[in-house]
């Protein structure tokens, strides 16, 4: 899927779900980005923009979509100590956090994947959820959709489990555009089960 194509999907989910997305192009600090998404993914957030600063409805809490002007902030915990500055053992010099879900990170790699870990565990055990951030946002307004305008926020069924057929539905409707290899990350990520 090409990036344009995946940000208005996801804007179009979001006014769906009543949960609008704002899209921000880069302003002046366009290095950093550039740093962090690599020239060919710069260019075309520089030609779409990015969507950003944006609360998504999750299964629990919220997942927080960074905005454009607080990634560079928001690394801080991750890559390098808040306090200090200096490198945190264990995280990989090409990984960048974009978004968190109860401060644990989703992150880009240099190869432009995006994976989840927990934070607090110790050490960095990244998990691959998507091959790409055009596809990590596409199922993003998947989600969105299922999640918030089919199920009311609610996939729980009377026993407060996830059903066999809610997690059918999660691979045929949510991930389907997701790599074969990286599907049953994504759906325990969409979850909370990671």
């Amino acid at each position: 899927m090409q990036y344009d194509e995946a940000i208005q999907r996801l804007v179009r989910a979001g006014v769906e779900a009543e949960t609008p997305i704002a899209v921000q192009t880069p302003d002046a600090g366009e290095s950093f980005y550039r740093t962090v998404f690599g020239d060919p993914l710069s260019d075309a957030i520089k030609a779409s923009g990015y969507p950003g600063g944006v609360e998504l409805p999750w299964s629990a809490e919220e997942l927080y979509l960074y905005g454009l002007e607080e990634l560079n902030k928001r690394q801080e915990g991750y890559r390098h100590d808040a306090n200090t500055g200096d490198a945190s053992s264990g995280w990989d010099e090409d990984r960048y956090v974009i978004a968190d879900w109860a401060a644990n990170p989703v992150s880009i790699t240099g190869d432009g994947s995006i994976s989840y870990a927990r934070h607090g565990e110790g050490s960095w055990s990244h998990i691959r959820i998507a091959a790409d951030l055009p596809g990590f946002f596409a199922m993003l307004a998947a989600w969105l959709h299922y999640f918030v305008v089919e199920h009311n926020g609610n996939l729980f069924d009377e026993n407060f489990e996830i059903a066999a057929a809610t997690r059918d539905d999660l691979r045929r409707l949510v991930v389907a555009d997701t790599a074969p290899e990286d599907r049953e990350a994504a759906i325990n990520f969409l979850l909370g089960e990671i």
